[in-house]
């Protein structure tokens, strides 16, 4: 019975430990996953990329700024765009995109260089959206549809609910971003809303192999898919802790039988 003491305490003690080392280190730290650009028919520039919270706390305000060069180095312009996504939880990532007119020295561009920044965020926001369904099509104008159905599982409406879509390519660069409100765009608690997110720029629909989506309203975020990782550690513990009680009630059994002969 000491062992199976010591095995539970020490599970205790790992999500303590877990728990007080958060709250101690928690800061968001917001990176950029991928990126490219390519021009419209109008020759704005646009910059399509992708970041990732991978801090412990929620940020805001996620703001992605791009210096633009010519072929001399030298800076054409500075522009910047925020995330799709305005309250980013940890874990969480969101599209962003950021354009340069021709006005503005578009075509000048020999390259460009991405920094972040953000504000840290310990509200956070609370999970009630889901993601129902969702199914994609190309129409007869070439534009790529994102098709779906969100539920609003929160106890109060959802306000201005948007549903985003990233697209890759086949080598998991993002390539474009887009994003559209439901109908209606406030969903009542426990009622659901209908979506269409249009990808417009052709060449880049070309150019899509894969895509994700994500979803927010002014009240509530996203409902995740189940942490693999987290679930494999407590499965591992439990099971560790099963086989351990289970051995030393046979051992016990056996000491039982032992003092009867």
């Amino acid at each position: 019975m000491r062992k199976v003491r010591i095995v539970a305490a020490l599970i205790l003690m790992f999500f303590a430990f877990s728990c007080v080392f958060q709250s101690a280190e928690a800061l968001g730290n917001v990176d950029i996953l991928s990126h490219s650009s390519f021009y419209d028919s109008l020759n704005t520039l646009w910059v399509v990329g992708e970041v990732e919270n991978t801090g412990d706390m929620a940020t805001q305000f996620t703001k992605v700024t791009a210096t633009f060069y010519n072929s001399s180095n030298q800076v054409v312009a500075v522009e910047t765009g925020y995330t799709e996504i305005d309250v980013l939880l940890p874990g969480r990532k969101s599209p962003f995109s950021i354009m340069l007119l021709k006005s503005s020295g578009s075509l000048e561009v020999y390259n460009y260089s991405l920094t972040v920044s953000w504000d840290n965020y310990a509200a956070g926001k609370p999970l009630a959206l889901q993601i129902l369904s969702n199914s994609s099509r190309i129409d007869e104008l070439g534009y790529m549809h994102v098709l779906g159905e969100i539920k609003n599982t929160g106890s109060s409406t959802a306000r201005f609910t948007k549903a985003i879509a990233t697209f890759y390519d086949a080598n998991g660069t993002v390539v474009g971003e887009a994003s559209s409100y439901t109908e209606p765009s406030d969903i009542n608690s426990n009622q659901t809303a209908a979506f269409d997110i249009e990808l417009t720029y052709t060449q880049q629909v070309m150019k899509v192999a894969s895509y994700t989506l994500t979803a927010e309203s002014m009240d509530y975020a996203l409902i995740p898919e189940y942490n693999q990782t987290t679930i494999s550690l407590i499965a591992l513990l439990t099971l560790t802790l099963t086989l351990i009680i289970s051995k030393h009630k046979r051992h016990t059994r056996s000491l039982k039988r032992a003092s009867y002969v």
